[in-house]
């Protein structure tokens, strides 16, 4: 099994560096860049399978929810190729982990997105067995939802999770070009979406986030746009597109919101992109390569309440942590 996650891994991480050699360009806008920076603070991971290694990871979460911390002050990891979730400190001081390879309750096939609540429940994207997975805190398994198929409560691949203050989840169901939400028991609410390149509709998408105000942004990944929608679905605005200038994405991955910003994971073009709340372009910061603060496929992102960036850089097996900084 962990052949066939290498050889799946290679491939798309091959397709990476054919399409974003060399350094991605370091832009910025005149509009607020000059007011804000990034700066690297440290990094936890290696490659591997033992406490705090990872392998090709896919998603962190921080415990907060919008800027609302959840007091658990801790980083949560979807180690996606070795089955699993890791719990870390602050530091990157290894906590314990849960879940390994398998299709039973408490077992993973390339989990790929993961969120907790403010009661302390983690949620987890079991995608290759099309569903949700819900634990205490402690890693003990609680329910599931999901099986594979394209009617409501259905998925065929979910990638990304997201959670808001009133603790609705909301899945990024890519293979069904969609965004479902579901309460805390896994009830189905609505369906957001469906295929195609208008306002509303999706391509594929990869990573889903909610504000306060419970607005929706959504990872458009196959159409290479960060969408915004209202609390009920309805378009509000879109941007980005095909490229590797400002406010182009090449099949962007993660997203990350708070009250003044819009943070996405540029998976392609190995760097991180920052716009206001109205999608207007600020700065970007990365490049290729394997040193502090360069990338190698970028994936989730997630922020904390003190102006924390944790970047999953998926291809290094690490977690990246930075530092939004006001002038």
């Amino acid at each position: 099994m962990k052949l066939r996650l290498y050889i799946l891994f290679f491939l798309l991480f091959s397709t990476s560096c054919a399409h974003a050699m060399g350094t991605a360009p370091q832009i910025e806008s005149t509009l607020e860049a000059k007011d804000i920076s990034i700066i690297y603070v440290q990094e936890f991971g290696f490659p591997g399978s033992g406490d705090a290694q990872f392998y090709f990871p896919q998603d962190v979460y921080v415990a907060t929810i919008g800027d609302i911390t959840t007091g658990l002050g801790n980083i949560f990891v979807a180690d996606t190729g070795n089955n699993r979730v890791q719990r870390l400190d602050s530091n990157g001081t290894y906590a314990y982990q849960f879940g390994k390879f398998g299709f039973s309750a408490s077992q993973f096939n390339t989990p790929t997105g993961i969120v907790v609540d403010f009661n302390h429940y983690v949620y987890v994207v079991d995608q290759e067995n099309h569903r949700i997975q819900k634990f205490d805190i402690r890693g003990n398994p609680l329910l599931q939802f999901g099986s594979y198929g394209k009617q409501n409560g259905q998925f065929i691949r979910p990638a990304g999770i997201a959670i808001d203050s009133t603790g609705i989840l909301y899945v990024a169901d890519s293979g069904n070009d969609r965004i479902q939400k579901f309460d805390g028991s896994g009830n189905f609410i609505e369906t957001v979406g469906g295929f195609g390149f208008g306002a509303g509709f999706f391509d594929l998408p990869a990573d889903v986030a909610v504000d306060l105000n419970r607005d929706i942004y959504v990872v458009d990944t196959g159409n290479n746009r960060i969408q915004k929608l209202d609390i009920f679905g309805k378009p509000v605005f879109s941007f980005g597109s095909a490229g590797r200038g400002a406010s182009e994405f090449d099949r962007p991955r993660g997203i990350a919101v708070d009250n003044k910003y819009i943070y996405v994971a540029d998976f392609g073009n190995n760097r991180i992109e920052i716009f206001d709340k109205k999608g207007r372009y600020i700065l970007a910061y990365g490049s290729r390569g394997y040193k502090s603060g360069e990338f190698n496929g970028p994936a989730g992102i997630s922020l904390g309440s003190n102006g924390e960036i944790y970047v999953v850089d998926s291809g290094n097996h690490r977690i990246e942590q930075f530092k939004l900084i006001s002038k």
